[in-house]
């Protein structure tokens, strides 16, 4: 079931008040307009009223707290696929060029060392025509008219919001918890094989851990934003 909403604070508080009251796994919350959306690390997402997608997942996957990062990655990976992106550690979603044009928040209920639920929000660049000056950031139909397939999700002359939340959905139900999810976030990994900043450290990302830390020159990281410094050459 999808809950929709003309306007809300949070997403992903509305979601949490259902999860909270019982909903059961991939019930979610989609909105035109959030007035109090966040990002990862504590950031604001904006947001053109009614161009993009806002929802959040309520999800209960089997298995222990420590593998909660695992469920935003398989989910990105899915997306990715789904849309035809890559993704930037962790769970960016972005074109070859690096342009964001998604990303997924989790927050998690733990108990006694179980996962009560996770809350996965999604926030999806559709229609947005322009972004704020410093932005680097793509829609899914400027991308249309780059060449990317959206026919999918196209409703006359722009993409229906509504086709783009149940595709997005699909994927997240279906590879957060998949046992492949980290071998397709690899696959369509943005960040491994380029040299990158993170967390105080630099170095190439070389690949991701079974508990989906970045390896840095072989070191993991766990949490931080990753920054591009340049991609390895092409005989690398």
């Amino acid at each position: 079931m999808i809950h929709r909403y003309a306007e809300v604070d949070s997403t992903q508080r509305v979601a949490r008040e259902l999860a909270l009251a019982g909903a059961p796994h991939g019930e979610a919350v989609l909105a035109a307009v959030q007035t109090a959306g966040r990002g990862r690390l504590g950031r604001v997402w904006v947001s053109e009223p009614g161009e993009n997608l806002l929802m959040s997942v309520v999800l209960r996957p089997a298995g222990s707290a420590r593998d909660a990062p695992l469920l935003s990655l398989g989910a990105a990976a899915g997306l990715a696929v789904t849309f035809g992106l890559l993704v930037k550690w962790p769970n960016d979603l972005v074109t070859r060029d690096g342009r964001k044009v998604g990303g997924l928040l989790a927050e998690m209920d733990a108990r006694e060392d179980r996962i009560g639920h996770v809350i996965l929000g999604l926030g999806l660049n559709v229609n947005q025509g322009s972004f704020p000056e410093g932005v680097v950031a793509a829609s899914l139909a400027q991308l249309g008219e780059e060449g990317l397939d959206v026919e999918d999700w196209r409703r006359g002359d722009r993409l229906d919001v509504d086709l783009v939340a149940e595709a997005a959905r699909r994927a997240i139900l279906a590879w957060s918890d998949h046992p492949d999810r980290l071998d397709q976030w690899r696959r369509r990994a943005h960040t491994l094989g380029r040299r990158v900043r993170v967390a105080g450290r630099e170095g190439i990302a070389t690949g991701i851990t079974a508990e989906g830390a970045l390896l840095v020159d072989g070191e993991p990281v766990t949490t931080g934003e990753v920054a591009m410094v340049e991609a390895l050459p092409s005989s690398a």
